[in-house]
Parts: structure tokens; sequence; C-alpha cells
């Protein structure tokens, strides 16, 4: 019988998915910013060390979520997911058990394999289960869950670390795995893909890599582009803001930016969570990176805590739709059988835009300024502005599908 589709934010599977995916989170949030410390208490390294033991893990997600990607189209994603959490827990009983530079590197490769696995499949599973037309909106209110596990998992982990010791923080945290597996087991089947779209050996898996890959390029690179405004900021605003006379710590100081952005991220999101569907992902992409460019711009001509936070606003409204109209993006052009190695390459480049931001902004802060940094960037999210938008026909999903049942769009 046709109708309209139940919200699939009301059922408990995707509840499951959105917990699973905020102790994932919660996990790497809590153990990361740990890691200078232990280094440099247990370890008797430097901020050099610190800088690549924190990096290995980001290094091996970026590997991992591909990899996992094409393995759970051919396994299925609970047992590539579950074993990811796995071995993301093995990794954080390494750092907890092993006190050496080996024990400390293998472990951070360990997590950053297994829990990019474990999320690469999670957000996989829930555009399994969610009909075409709600996409956008539920993956609006999953995106909430990694704000809510990265807001959560630095108290707990310096609570923790106060406490008892940054051993005590990664013994936690692979706990907090193990519960994340724990949630995934109890998770429903998800939509099988057709026999033959499964486990296509030789040369029909190249061509579905193949296939993943070009669908996901310009929404990955559109990624790219905007992941590299959230690194610069996670790397540079503080230093930037500070050599503008603005306080490091305190009710209006620097560190205190970061609350207005995530507040600004969570708020729009609430607000937003239907816009994709409203309108369509292109356009919604579209404003996501016009208000990302202006935020950037004016966090790159801040010199007080107040434009500051005007600027973090408006990129904290820019991308509060722009990860799932990206996603639905990427998922247009991906059957049931690449769908989890084509989301596993799209993430990789967000990680890789990441990655990037520290690296454009070190760079160019070394030969010119923190506010040419910040204007940069803000011009290469008008670049992803032109690239995104001749990408394809844009009607909105509830329009598309009015009256009809849900299927899948490469169907």
């Amino acid at each position: 019988m046709r109708g309209a589709a139940r919200d699939i934010t009301r059922t408990v599977p995707f509840w499951l998915v959105f917990a699973a995916s905020t102790l994932g989170a919660m996990t790497n949030a809590a153990s990361t910013p740990v890691i200078p410390v232990y280094v440099e208490r247990v370890l008797g390294g430097g901020t050099t060390l610190s800088g690549l033991v924190i990096a290995l893990a980001a290094a091996a997600s970026v590997i991992a979520m591909p990899v996992a990607g094409m393995l759970g189209d051919r396994r299925g994603y609970r047992v590539v997911a579950l074993a990811g959490g796995a071995v993301a827990a093995l990794g954080m009983v390494l750092l907890a058990v092993v006190p050496s530079f080996l024990g400390a590197g293998i472990g951070r490769v360990l997590f950053g394999l297994g829990n990019a696995a474990a999320m690469t499949l999670v957000m996989t599973w829930l555009v399994a289960m969610a009909p075409v037309a709600q996409r956008g909106k539920a993956l609006s209110v999953f995106g909430l869950s990694v704000w809510i596990g990265l807001a959560l998992g630095p108290q707990i982990g310096a609570a923790v670390n106060q406490a008892i010791g940054p051993a005590a923080v990664f013994a936690v945290c692979a706990g907090l795995e193990l519960a994340t597996a724990a949630l995934i087991a109890c998770l429903p089947r998800p939509p099988r893909p057709a026999p033959s779209a499964r486990g296509a050996p030789g040369p029909r898996r190249a061509v579905a890599v193949r296939r993943a890959f070009l669908a996901v390029r310009v929404p990955g690179a559109v990624a790219a582009a905007a992941w590299c405004g959230e690194g610069l900021m996670l790397g540079f605003l503080i230093v930037h803001l500070e050599a503008g006379g603005v306080p490091a710590s305190g009710l209006t100081g620097a560190a205190s930016v970061f609350a207005v952005f995530s507040v600004s991220v969570i708020g729009a999101r609430i607000a937003l969570a239907s816009l994709p569907d409203r309108i369509g992902p292109v356009r919604s992409t579209a404003i996501s990176l016009c208000a990302l460019a202006a935020g950037l711009a004016t966090l790159g001509l801040a010199r007080d805590f107040w434009v500051a936070a005007a600027g973090v606003a408006l990129t904290g409204v820019g991308f509060s739709p722009l990860y799932p109209s990206l996603t639905m993006l990427a998922t247009g052009g991906l059957t049931a059988g690449n769908r989890a190695l084509g989301l596993g390459m799209f993430s990789s480049f967000t990680s890789v835009g990441h990655a990037g931001g520290a690296l454009v902004g070190g760079l160019v802060i070394a030969v010119a300024s923190t506010t040419w940094a910040f204007v940069l960037v803000a011009g290469l999210q008008l670049g992803a502005l032109a690239v995104v938008t001749p990408f394809g026909r844009d009607d909105a999903p509830r329009e598309r599908h009015a009256g009809e049942a849900p299927r899948d769009p490469a169907a």
C-alpha cells in the first residue's frame, strides 16, 4: 500500500544509530586531547611527537573509510561495523596498558582504522534505512550526534584524566567502543542489495569502485573545501584572535568562540533539518557555501570577541545543512551494491579537507598572516560553489516522491 512513509526519526533503529554515532564521536573527543599529556608525562616526548601520534589516527581513517565501505557492501554492514568497534577498542587498550612509543603508535592506528570503519557503516546504515524523501532530515538530525559527542567527550576525558590519569581515559574509551558495538549489534538488518550488486569479482568490482568514485567526486571535493575551513578554525582561530588582542580564556575569550560555534550548529541544524528535502541538496549546498564564505571572511577580519562570534555563528549556520546536502548528492549516484563504498570515499574527502585546513593555514600564516589564511579559505568556498552549482538537476525530494512509495534513487 502506497502512502506517506513513517518518520524515520521517530523509530527505535534511528535512535540506536544516533546513540552509536554519539559514542563513537565521544570516544575520539575524549581520547585525542589527552594524547599530548600522555606523550609528555608518560612517554617523555614533546609536541612534535604528540602531533605525530594524533595524526596517525586521522591518516588511518582516510584509508579505513572506503575500505570499510567496500567490505560492508560485500560482507554486510553489521559484521564490518562490529569488527571496526572491536579493533578500535583494542587500540584503546594498547594505549592504556602498553606505555611506549610503539604501543601509542599502533594503538592510535588501530583506533583510527576501527572507529572510522564503524562510523562509516553506521552512517551508511542510516542512509539505507531512511526513505529517500526523508534522507535530508534524517541526516540533519543524525549529524547532531557528532556534535553532542564532541561536546561531551573532552569533558569526560579531562575529568577522568584529572582524577586518575591518561591510562584510565583510554580504558574508559575502550568501554565506550564496546558499548558502540553493542548498539550496532541491536540494529535491524539493513536492506540487502540484489545478488548481482554484491561481491562482484575481478573487473566488475573495479568498475564498481570507479563508478562510486565518479558519483562522489564532486560532493567530495566540495566537502574537502568546506572542511578545510573547519580545520583552519580548530587549528588557528585562537592564535588569530589572540594576535588581535582577545584573551585566550574567559567568558568573552577566544576559546568561548567555539561554544558559540557549537550552539549555532546545533540550533541551525534543528531549525533547518528539512531544508535539503524542501529545496533540494544543490540549492541547500549553495546557500551553505555562501554562509561559510561570509563567516570565514568575517573571522579573518575579526579583532574582538563579538565580531568573531558573528563569524562563527555564520559558519555554524553554513555547516548545518551542508553535511546532509552533500551526502544526499553523493548517494544520488550510488546503487545499493556500492553505497557503503561510495560513502566511505565521501567521508575520506572530509578527513582530507580537515587535515588540509591545518596545512594550508600553517603555510599561509608562515608567509603572510592568519587574516589571509581565513580569507583564502573563504575564497575556496566560492570556488566550491562554482563546482557544485552545475552538478545536476535539483528537484526537491519531497516534490519528486510525493504520493509514491520511497525507493532508492539509483534503482
